[in-house]
């Protein structure tokens, strides 16, 4: 068995990125993993012996690092047919080893006193995610509801005593990474359904028009659009839902220990531990915003516990504030805001100003970029934020609204702005600024969202007549 200290140092190292995971080292996790379960058939005892009292949590670390290692090396639709062959192995054999990693983590004996193995959870489930593939948003969405259980599980187990109260610090910072993957597939699964839906079938046309000139493809029927807005309504509404967990969760921790400088054996929640999930439920709301007249187009009810459609858009709006502040929220020893997020926060009021014309978000932060400071979320406010996106200091990778190709999800988005059937504000900012969106040096993709706008309008026309 490797000793504490080697457990120790591979997990610095990896952090540091002076070494990364390979089929050895995960054949030395695998190999530990059956000596803890050996001693355990040997001696089943409640709590761990002594010769594993500190090894287990060191080893739920060196898990979560490697699985974490593994899955940025993983392409983005790595599954399709279209992504080169080399590129595919590559990510199918970090994939393997990420899946091997879990594997282990799973068959780890006093599972609770190696919290941060539910990383290779996390890990395997944004894996998953990556194929981009229906099959993968499934798998990847049944590893997060495992995590979510066995996480309750650990934490029942530990129970409230003293001398497990580490234990529990850790398994809740775990949580917060936890949380931030299912959201984040949440946000991936939709940005990706309404961004790509009007994209050619693989197979050439025969007819031999432009992709915007080709009719619907037969998966792309009125009918599978209903069901993928249903489907991105469900889980986007556990996206938020689980985000604001981890706010909270995030709040509790700087509450009662603070946050840490550095990632170590101790500690795993950073200074920024509240912008992150802050973003990604901000961006989980506004996706769910966005639909939600082409729910009540599919004459579906809201929520049982909302009257009305209207009291729920209220009370989501509400929610998307209170992510919106957690992003703003000052980060201990930082006397101005990372760039990083300085886009996204512009990203995140841009959406809301797509749907939501003239609301009212002050913003707190004075040391971003002047855009930050325009309020209400006007059109000028929209044409500043588009401009400095679009600009050498912003980032122009708009992958929700401003790449949408989903006929009824723009025609949904349009009608959530309450302007009018007279409304032009979206499409004219669609067109004006398509450089914003991620995919816009794609061969054909200006045809292809001319098409998406035009059978929005239709579905437009055919809802009035």
């Amino acid at each position: 068995m490797m000793t504490p200290q080697e457990l120790r140092d591979l997990c610095t190292a990896l952090r540091a990125k002076e070494c990364r995971t390979d089929s050895e080292l995960v054949d030395r996790i695998e190999a530990d993993v059956q000596a803890y379960r050996d001693i355990l058939a040997a001696r089943a005892t409640q709590l761990p012996p002594a010769e594993l009292a500190e090894r287990l949590p060191l080893m739920g670390w060196l898990i979560y690092e490697t699985s974490w290692d593994c899955v940025q090396r993983i392409e983005a639709s790595f599954d399709s047919d279209v992504t080169a062959p080399d590129v595919r192995q590559r990510s199918e054999a970090e994939f393997a080893l990420v899946r091997r990693i879990t594997d282990g983590a799973r068959g780890l004996p006093w599972p609770e006193f190696a919290p941060r193995a539910l990383g290779a959870l996390r890990a395997l489930a944004l894996a998953e995610s990556k194929r981009d593939t229906e099959r993968g948003y499934d798998a990847a969405w049944t590893l997060h509801a495992e995590a979510q259980k066995k996480y309750v599980e650990f934490r029942d187990s530990l129970g409230a005593g003293e001398d497990t109260r580490p234990l529990r610090l850790q398994l809740d910072e775990v949580f917060l990474q936890l949380a931030l993957a299912e959201t984040g597939t949440a946000c991936r699964t939709a940005e990706r359904v309404i961004a790509r839906w009007s994209d050619p079938s693989d197979e050439p046309a025969a007819s031999g028009r432009s992709p915007a000139e080709e009719p619907a493809r037969p998966d792309r029927s009125p009918a599978e659009e209903r069901r993928w807005i249903q489907r991105m309504f469900r889980e986007l509404t556990d996206g938020v839902a689980v985000g604001e967990r981890a706010i909270d969760t995030a709040y509790q921790i700087e509450a009662e220990f603070g946050f840490a400088d550095q990632v170590d054996e101790h500690r795993l929640t950073r200074q920024t531990a509240l912008q992150n999930p802050g973003i990604m439920t901000a961006r989980a709301a506004s996706l769910l915003l966005a639909i939600r007249p082409a729910m009540q187009r599919c004459g579906l009810r809201p929520p049982p516990e909302f009257d009305s459609w209207e009291l729920w858009e209220k009370d989501l709006l509400d929610r998307f504030t209170r992510a919106y502040a957690a992003i703003e929220k000052d980060v201990p020893g930082e006397s101005k805001m990372d760039e990083g997020f300085q886009r996204q926060l512009v990203h995140v009021r841009l959406n809301l100003a797509l749907l939501k014309p003239g609301f009212d978000l002050p913003s707190r932060r004075t040391d971003g970029p002047a855009c930050l400071a325009l309020n209400p979320l006007d059109d000028a406010a929209v044409e500043a934020m588009s401009s400095w996106l679009g600009g050498p200091s912003g980032s122009g990778r708009e992958r929700a609204l401003g790449a949408a190709t989903m006929p009824m999800f723009i025609w949904s988005l349009i009608r959530c702005r309450g302007l009018g059937p007279a409304d032009q504000g979206y499409q004219t900012w669609r067109i004006r600024w398509f450089s914003l969106d991620q995919h816009a040096k794609e061969p054909g993709r200006l045809d292809r969202v001319r098409w998406a706008l035009e059978q929005a309008r239709r579905l437009a026309d055919d809802e009035d007549s």
